[in-house]
This record gives C-alpha cells, sequence and structure tokens, in this order.
C-alpha cells in the first residue's frame, strides 16, 4: 500500500506527495509506511523483510495528513 502525505505549501495551495511500495526494488518485497514521532512529526519508514529505516521525515508544520499502513511500537499495523 502506498503512503499519501497532504503537505502544507501554501494557504490555498496543498499539494500531496505520494511513496509508492512499486517504487522499491521488488526483490526486497519492502513497504512504505508512517509514525507520528514526537512532537508532530511525521517519519516516512521504508519496512523490508521486518527491518524498518527512515525515508523522510517532515516537520510538524510542513504535513496536514498521511495515509497508509502505519508504524506504531515495532510493528507494522496493516
Amino acid at each position: 500500500m502506498s503512503v499519501h502525505v497532504e503537505l502544507h505549501h501554501r494557504p490555498d495551495a496543498d499539494t500531496v506527495e505520494m511513496f509508492d511500495d512499486a517504487d522499491l526494488p521488488t526483490a526486497t518485497g519492502g513497504i512504505y509506511c508512517y509514525h507520528l514521532a514526537a512532537g508532530g512529526s511525521l517519519v516516512i519508514l521504508v519496512d523490508e523483510r521486518g527491518e524498518s529505516r527512515v525515508d523522510r521525515v517532515f516537520s510538524p508544520t510542513a504535513w496536514r495528513s498521511a495515509k497508509g499502513d502505519v508504524w506504531r511500537k515495532g510493528m507494522l499495523l496493516s
């Protein structure tokens, strides 16, 4: 499943950024997910075979909403 992040750029023109599993190498079996960190930062993670790594971090003021799989307390929630 992809992760869709709605970003604030200007008050009258928000944009959506997509992180698509299809962009990952097929051999890794990876999936994008997101995590809400302390202070409201949005962390985009790539989970590959139970191992996760940070792909990108958005500051609390940069994003409005996120949809997709959620990563919490070391577990990928579907």
